[in-house]
C-alpha cells in the first residue's frame, strides 16, 4: 500500500482546487476516523495507482453513493503526490491535474445547488496517476479496445478530454499537444504513445458544420481524422453548454452565443447530437 502521510488539510484543499464554498462540505467527510466504505474505496484506488484503464467497470463490492468516494479521494492525496513525485512529475502538473476536483465539486453545485460530485466515477482517473492536465487540456494514458486506424491492440493512446477552464484558443490547445509528447515520453516511457484521440460531442460533424470556420471549436475539430460511426447522446450538448441534464424547458435556455444557438436550434428541428470520434499523431 502507499504512504498515507498527512498533509495538512489546507494544503490538500489546495491541491484539490476546493473553492470556500466547498471546503465545509469536505471538512465534514474528514471529521474522525476513516469511515469503513471509505476504506474499500482506499483500498481499490490503491489497487489501481498506476494500473491501465480496466478492461470492464469495477463495481462489486464498492460503494455506490458518493460520500465514501470523496472522502476516500480527499485522504488518498497524499498516497498520489508521493507516486507523482516519484516519478519526476512536476508539482505544478500535479496540482493542475487534481484541481479537476474541486472544479467538479462547483460545477455540482451550480447543477444541482448543493455540495457534492456525480461525477465522481470521471476522477478515478486522476486519482490512478491515468491522466494529466498539460495546460489547456487533459490527457488519458489507456489502451482502447479497437477502431482507431493504425492503433494495435494494446498499444498505448493518449485520450484528449476538456475540461471547464475557458475557450479553446489555437494557441492553448497547441501548446497543450506540444508538451503532452514529450511529458509522456519521460515520465511513463514504459508506455509509447504516437496517436491522440478524442471522444466528444464537440466532434458531432454538425457542429463544425454549422460553426464559423474560423471558430475555436471549428479549429479544434478540425485537428482530427474522424473515424468509427458518430453515436447518439442527445443530452451530451445540453449539459456540456448550458450544465442542465434536463431535456425539458430547452426555450428557457439562453441563446446569446453561437453556440448556444447552433445546439438548441439542431434540437427544436428535430435532431439529435451525437458523440463523434477522432484521432491525430500526438506531436513529439
Amino acid at each position: 500500500m502507499m504512504p498515507h502521510t498527512a498533509l495538512s488539510t489546507e494544503l490538500t484543499f489546495d491541491y484539490l482546487g476546493v473553492a470556500a464554498e466547498d471546503r465545509a462540505g469536505c471538512l465534514a467527510l474528514l471529521e474522525g476516523d476513516t469511515s469503513p466504505e471509505a476504506a474499500v474505496v482506499l483500498d481499490f484506488l490503491d489497487s489501481q495507482l498506476g494500473a491501465p484503464v480496466p478492461a470492464g467497470e469495477r463495481s462489486g463490492g464498492l460503494p455506490t453513493a458518493e460520500g465514501p468516494w470523496l472522502e476516500a479521494m480527499l485522504r488518498f492525496v497524499p498516497a498520489l503526490q508521493h507516486w507523482h513525485a516519484e516519478r519526476d512529475i512536476p508539482d505544478a502538473v500535479t496540482r493542475d491535474t487534481l484541481a479537476d476536483f474541486g472544479r467538479n465539486l462547483a460545477i455540482n453545485r451550480r447543477v444541482h445547488g448543493h455540495f457534492g460530485m456525480d461525477t465522481y466515477k470521471w476522477l478515478t482517473h486522476h486519482f490512478a496517476g491515468r491522466i494529466f492536465q498539460l495546460g489547456r487540456l487533459q490527457f488519458l494514458l489507456h489502451q482502447p479496445a479497437a477502431g482507431i486506424p493504425g492503433v494495435a491492440p494494446g498499444e498505448w493512446v493518449a485520450g484528449i478530454h476538456i475540461p471547464e477552464d475557458g475557450g479553446l484558443g489555437v494557441q492553448a490547445v497547441a501548446g497543450s499537444l506540444a508538451a503532452a509528447g514529450p511529458f509522456l515520453a519521460t515520465h511513463f516511457p514504459d508506455r509509447p504513445v504516437a496517436v491522440a484521440n478524442c471522444e466528444s460531442w464537440l466532434l458531432d460533424p454538425y457542429l463544425a458544420a454549422h460553426l464559423a470556420p474560423e471558430s475555436n471549436i471549428a479549429r479544434f475539430a478540425g485537428l482530427f481524422t474522424p473515424y468509427g460511426t458518430p453515436r447518439d447522446e442527445p443530452s451530451d450538448a445540453v449539459y456540456f453548454t448550458f450544465r442542465t441534464r434536463s431535456m425539458e424547458n430547452l426555450a428557457a435556455l439562453p441563446r446569446t452565443t453561437a453556440l448556444q444557438q447552433v445546439v438548441l436550434d439542431r434540437i427544436d428541428a428535430g435532431g439529435t447530437w451525437q458523440l463523434g470520434f477522432g484521432y491525430m499523431p500526438l506531436p513529439h
